[in-house]
């Protein structure tokens, strides 16, 4: 009985320390430590008020450990020999988890009886950081408006700083709304950041015949009409003279069909012995000069299976040329292909081995050449697309 009464007690000490965020508190889990204690706090007390005893004193100490822990962190990046890059980015992150735990603080002794002195001791700590907050906004946008006019110097001619100033103009938008017009001069960064890209025409090869060279081409620049845009900073063009709208083109794509193979036919068969699930008399014997008896056995035959299958290929070749330099970026290939098979069987021996089983029988027709074709045409025009909107999708 006293074994059991020491475990039970043992379990209510170890769940109260939990429960209270003293477990946090020994770990430094400051803000951790505070929000577990003020949800002990807002509960009820329990057998003895131990619970709420060990949770108001574990939310006093973590607090204090905290704000001062975050206040270290907002004096250093603040500091102006800071090198932190868009340190008030991380300042104003800091003042958010100072309001939160101030709230979750608060909310601990917001139940009547709670905890009798917290609003005391908590009365010498800030209950908002808003003013902070929108002074670190305004600090925060500036950092990134200074970013962007730096990049925009040489977005012109560099699309990589056209990109980078648009994006820091957008972030100064977001940390104070058109902050000194930023949403306007991200639109007018927007066009230089642009990476164009041009899709020419398939070149010519002995593989297929140039009247389907020419429809898989004007597959390709359907499926690509339909978006051109695989990223915010790319642009797919078909091959036409507006190509790139009055902007330089920076890649162009290259395809070519470097395989087809129309028509393989491949014939196969095995066989196997079957048997009968249940044996059949298949003779008589005597055990006496008198007696005759059944012989009994499983009965077997050969099943044949026959195998015809027709499988296709078409294979194309894409990169990316740079088109200032000639280099090559990327290179991959895409390819389709088609499968179609039937099978047949055949039997011989004691019908019975089948157990009732229906012999396959094959297909009356096979798909046509341009059947499988026609099909890996189309399929291979959104395939490229894909590819392309793969590789692009990340610049």
């Amino acid at each position: 009985m006293f074994r059991f009464l020491f475990s039970l007690l043992t379990t209510v000490v170890l769940l109260t320390a939990c429960s209270s965020g003293k477990t946090a508190l020994n770990r430094n889990k400051f803000d951790l430590a505070v929000q577990k204690a003020s949800k002990r706090l807002q509960q009820r007390p329990g057998l003895g008020k131990r619970g709420h005893t060990t949770a108001a004193q574990v939310l006093e100490q973590a607090f204090v450990q905290a704000y001062e822990q975050h206040q270290t962190t907002i004096l250093k990046l603040s500091a102006p020999n800071s090198s932190e890059p868009f340190r008030w980015e991380a300042v104003y992150r800091e003042y958010e988890q100072l309001q939160t735990l101030t709230d979750n603080a608060r909310r601990g002794f917001a139940k009547p009886g709670s905890c009798e002195n917290c609003a005391e001791w908590l009365a010498a700590y800030p209950a908002s950081y808003q003013d902070r907050q929108k002074d670190t906004r305004e600090l925060a946008a500036a950092d990134r408006y200074e970013a962007a006019e730096q990049a925009i110097v040489y977005g012109k001619e560099n699309r990589l700083a056209a990109k980078d100033a648009y994006l820091h103009y957008q972030k100064a938008d977001e940390w104070v709304s058109d902050y000194r017009q930023a949403r306007a001069k991200a639109a007018d960064a927007l066009p230089f950041a642009i990476l164009r890209v041009v899709v020419e025409p398939l070149s010519e090869t002995r593989e297929i015949h140039p009247r389907e060279n020419e429809e898989l081409q004007q597959l390709i620049l359907r499926e690509l009409d339909r978006n051109t845009t695989p990223s915010p900073f790319v642009k797919l063009y078909p091959p036409v003279e507006s190509a790139g709208d009055g902007f330089p083109i920076h890649q162009a794509i290259q395809m070519v069909v470097t395989g087809y193979s129309p028509f393989r036919e491949s014939n196969s068969s095995s066989s196997t012995t079957v048997y009968s699930t249940q044996e059949y008399k298949v003779g008589e014997k005597k055990i006496n000069d008198s007696t005759k008896v059944d012989i009994k056995e499983k009965v077997s035959g050969t099943l044949t299976t026959y195998r015809r299958e027709i499988t296709a290929n078409l294979d194309l070749r894409m990169r990316a040329i740079d088109t200032k330099s000639g280099n090559v970026l990327w290179e991959e290939p895409v390819w389709e292909s088609r499968s179609w098979n039937t099978e047949w069987q055949t039997f011989s021996g004691d019908d019975r081995a089948l157990n009732g089983q229906s012999l396959k029988t094959a297909s009356a027709f096979s798909p046509s050449r341009w059947q499988l074709y026609d099909s890996m045409r189309d399929e291979l025009a959104g395939d490229v697309v894909r590819r392309l909107f793969t590789k692009y999708k990340k610049e």
